[in-house]
Parts: structure tokens; C-alpha cells; sequence
């Protein structure tokens, strides 16, 4: 079978390897389609603090079963599926907890173990998640970026939020505001610095959509709701310094703030706001299989939409031209698809 590896930063190459036979408790699964996420780019650069290479990039996927392993049972070869990425150990106090997503063990496929922009991959059976007989290839590969979102929403006192601010209209940000807007949330604000990126904004449920390069957000904020810090939620999707300070400066008096970006380096914030106004500052990371299966049904309702996320399709053999592409030119690039096999 075909793969792409990261042999080093920077550098894909298209190998030729024995096609993996699913272990006691496996599934194989034939990849469809997979997306590149921001965590790939980050990785392709080098710049990941918890990814090294070689490794097989590749976390959000859907195809089909192709072989099921000894003793799996409930599912069936020829099922459309997607997979939760995350390996875990079951065995650590947050796995004992239910918070296996921030496993002590942790380990992600395409991230720390093989990934899927192969035409075939094993995983374990409990990660397979079902797609609806109607579900495209897409958007069940867009299921895992979606459940992002809602585990990202869901670390929130959402009963506290009339005004959410979404920073960072790509694609975490638009599944995001989506999810909220699904969800009733009324006022949404969403920033970028790209246009194209905040009109789909606007399309996708955003009340607001602030070109932050043009406009200053707390004069927009002093117009629009009377102070400069009016908002009950933000949601930090990019992970730079200069909009976790955004963030902080926007939320009001006992205001959150979900940190959904990752953060390069260690940031310099502004603590003393978040102490003075008892802000709350939240993490995030990946989803459960509740958040999956949540944002499965999100998308199969229509309630969040994923073709106005894909702004181009490589196939497997130019992933690399596509990382290289999403690199050089963000402000042309949402979702980026790689199709694995036909």
C-alpha cells in the first residue's frame, strides 16, 4: 500500500509498505479522505512541541472497514467510518475519571503512532465511529475537527454566555461559531485578519465578522455593546500571543476564556486582568466519544455545514505540495482534503 511519511521536517515522502493486518480487538480500515489539520502544518515545520519525525501525518479521516481483527464484534466489513484518534491507556486516574482525552499516556495517530494518510490503517475497535448510509467521505472526515469544537464549547458555563467571541475564522473557529450558533447562542462575533475568511463568517451564523487588521475590537465593542470588554465567552482558536490578549481583554467582569489554539511558545498574558476580574481561563484538548458522536449528528442534521470549509482537494501522492501550499498561502486555505483512494 501507499503512505505518506514526515521522514523529517519538511519532507514527505510516498513509501510503498506491507498493508497492516488488524490486531485481536482491530479494525482495518480503508482511508477515504483525510484532512489536513493545522497540528500537520505544524508538524511539517518542525514546530510541534510533542511531534517528532518520522511519522505518518493524518488524525482526521473517514473510509470504510476493511477487515475486522479477532473477537471484534458489532461491526461489519464494508461500513463507512470515521475514527477517534486518540490511544489511551485506560489505566491513569483521567482515564479512570472519564477524562481519557487528557490521558496521562496519551498518544495520537498521526501524532505519536501512524496515522492515516495511508490507504490502510488499524485501530481500535472502540475508536470506530459509525457514519450515516447518507454521509459523504468529507464530511465524515470533517467529523473529528467538528468534535473539536463541541468539546471546546463544552468546557464553557454556556448557561452564562448571551455574547460569545469566536478569534480565528479558520477552520476550528468556523466549527466553532457554528456549533454555538446550533447550540442558540445569539450574538456571535467572529475575527480574522483575512476577508474571505470572515465573510464565510458570516455565512456559517456569525452575528458579527471584525476584520481586526482594520478595525480596532475594542472600539467595535465601545460602539456596538457600550464597553470595551463585553464578552461572556472567548474562544482563542489561533494560539499567538497577541490574540490570547485579545481573549483577555475582551471578556468581561467573570468572563471565560477557552484556550482551543496551541501555543508555540509560552506567551506572555496579562495576568493581573485575569486575577482582577476573576476571568476564567480554560484548556482544552481533542473530545470523548460523546463529542464525536455529538458533532456526527451535528453535520448529518445540517446544523453544521463542511462544504464551505474545503478550499482544495490533493490526492495522497501531492501531500506534500499541499502542505506546502497551506503553508505559504493561509489566507487562501481553510480545509485542505487529501483523497487517499478512490
Amino acid at each position: 500500500m501507499k503512505r505518506a511519511n514526515l521522514v523529517e521536517f519538511g519532507k514527505i515522502v510516498i513509501e510503498d509498505v506491507d498493508v497492516p493486518s488488524p490486531g485481536p480487538g482491530q479494525v482495518r480500515v480503508a482511508v477515504r479522505i483525510c484532512g489536513i489539520c493545522g497540528t500537520d502544518v505544524h508538524a511539517f515545520q518542525g514546530h510541534h512541541p510533542f511531534i517528532s519525525a518520522p511519522i505518518v501525518p493524518g488524525h482526521e479521516f473517514s473510509g470504510e472497514i476493511d477487515k475486522l481483527g479477532q473477537g471484534v464484534e458489532g461491526l461489519v466489513v464494508g461500513q463507512n467510518v470515521t475514527v477517534e484518534p486518540s490511544l489511551v491507556c485506560g489505566e491513569c486516574e483521567a482515564c479512570r475519571s472519564g477524562r481519557y482525552n487528557i490521558c496521562e499516556n496519551l498518544r495520537v495517530l498521526g501524532c505519536q503512532s501512524a496515522g492515516a494518510m495511508a490507504e490502510m490503517i488499524s485501530v481500535p475497535a472502540q475508536k470506530i465511529i459509525c457514519l450515516p448510509e447518507d454521509m459523504s467521505y468529507e464530511q465524515g472526515a470533517l467529523i473529528e475537527p467538528t468534535a473539536v469544537a463541541v468539546h471546546a464549547l463544552h468546557r464553557a458555563d454556556l448557561s452564562r454566555v448571551k455574547r460569545l467571541l469566536v478569534i480565528g475564522s479558520g477552520p476550528i473557529g468556523l466549527l466553532t461559531l457554528q456549533v454555538a450558533h446550533a447550540w442558540r447562542i445569539p450574538i456571535i462575533v467572529a475575527t480574522d485578519i483575512v476577508d474571505s475568511k470572515l465573510a464565510k463568517a458570516s455565512e456559517l451564523g456569525a452575528t458579527h465578522a471584525i476584520n481586526v487588521s482594520q478595525i480596532p475590537l475594542t472600539d467595535f465593542f465601545v460602539e456596538e455593546f457600550g464597553k470595551p470588554n463585553p464578552i461572556d465567552l472567548a474562544m482563542e482558536c489561533v494560539g499567538a500571543e497577541a490574540t490570547l490578549l485579545q481573549a483577555i481583554e475582551s471578556a468581561t467582569e467573570g468572563g471565560q476564556i477557552v484556550i482551543v489554539g496551541v501555543p508555540p511558545t509560552d506567551p506572555k498574558i496579562r495576568l493581573s486582568w485575569v486575577q482582577d476580574r476573576e476571568l476564567e481561563l480554560l484548556g482544552t484538548l481533542m473530545y470523548t466519544q460523546c463529542d464525536f458522536e455529538e458533532a456526527r449528528d451535528l453535520i448529518a442534521t445540517g446544523r453544521v455545514q463542511t462544504e464551505p470549509l474545503i478550499t482544495a482537494r490533493y490526492p495522497l501522492e501531492r501531500v506534500g505540495e499541499a502542505l506546502h501550499e497551506v503553508l505559504t498561502h493561509p489566507e487562501n486555505n481553510v480545509k485542505t482534503l487529501i483523497t487517499i483512494q478512490e
